[in-house]
């Protein structure tokens, strides 16, 4: 005849089975997961703002070579101005004399394009500059949230609350550099 387990004797052996569970590791799973998600965040804003730094940057370089352009056109303005007039002083020819007053005219105009867009440049390699600062503080924050999600697996693997808390803590700091760099 068959043998009936009585269910108190069943759930007994059940509990035998199963590992007991302290309470403070559903909180450690829960603010690693909670550090996962920030620290997802973060990596993102992070590369966001390499990538619009980079932007920053191409446009500094494009303007850059327009400004360059620009002198040397500039400088080729005064070449021809600078050729007239010996021209003029040679013949005292009005054309030459006209000749140099225009190329002289043009050389400004050239030289105030010139002037703008070198500070185009200026304001696009201070704007890279400033999205670059941003991205290193978000990256410094994915870095301490990296370290604060291995403490807590060190913490899960040692069943050991002091670890959990120095990943709280390793968080904290991430989360400072995070704040600073979105801001």
């Amino acid at each position: 005849m068959s043998e009936e387990t009585n269910p108190r004797e069943f759930g007994e052996q059940i509990e035998s089975v199963e590992p007991t569970h302290e309470g403070w590791t559903k909180y450690l799973a829960l603010t690693t997961a909670i550090i996962a998600v920030i620290a997802a965040i973060a990596s993102l804003a992070s590369g966001t703002y390499a990538d619009r730094a980079l932007l920053e940057k191409n446009q500094a370089v494009l303007v850059q070579a327009q400004a360059s352009d620009r002198w040397n056109y500039y400088q080729a303005k005064g070449i021809k101005k600078d050729l007239a007039d010996g021209l003029f002083q040679q013949s005292q020819n009005a054309k030459f004399k006209d000749d140099a007053d225009r190329y002289g005219k043009e050389q400004e105009k050239i030289k105030d394009e010139a002037q703008d867009l070198a500070q185009k440049v200026e304001v696009a390699n201070t704007r890279a500059e400033g999205l670059f600062e941003r991205h290193h503080r978000i990256a410094m924050g994915v870095t301490f949230f990296q370290i604060a999600i291995a403490l807590s697996a060190i913490a899960a693997m040692l069943r050991n609350k002091l670890f959990w808390g120095l990943s709280v803590t390793v968080t904290g700091v991430g989360v400072v550099f995070f704040v600073t760099g979105v801001m």
